[in-house]
């Protein structure tokens, strides 16, 4: 495991990774989201930001478990819809 400096909102926090590369390609990607929400909503308060950030990560999480169960649902109905078909040969 490597040694990785992340700096967020002027802060640096230091972690370990198996893959260092990917862990700062993805805090780059949650500095911009933050950036994005500290500009939507003009806040100087980090906590704040980041609790803003985990609530729309948690929104999208669930909006696309619901998408995830209804595509389970059309694909369980069309498993179905073949099963007849083939029965009917």
């Amino acid at each position: 495991m490597d040694s990785v400096e992340i700096e967020l909102l002027g802060r640096k926090y230091f972690f370990r990774s198996d893959d260092p590369d990917g862990l700062k390609k993805t805090a780059t990607y949650l500095e911009t989201q933050i950036e994005k929400l500290n500009r939507r909503f003009n806040t100087v308060d980090q906590t704040k930001l980041f609790v803003l950030y985990a609530l729309t990560l948690t929104e999208k999480y669930l909006e696309e478990k619901d998408n995830s169960k209804k595509l389970e649902q059309q694909f369980e109905q069309i498993k179905a819809m073949l099963s007849k078909l083939e029965l009917e040969k």
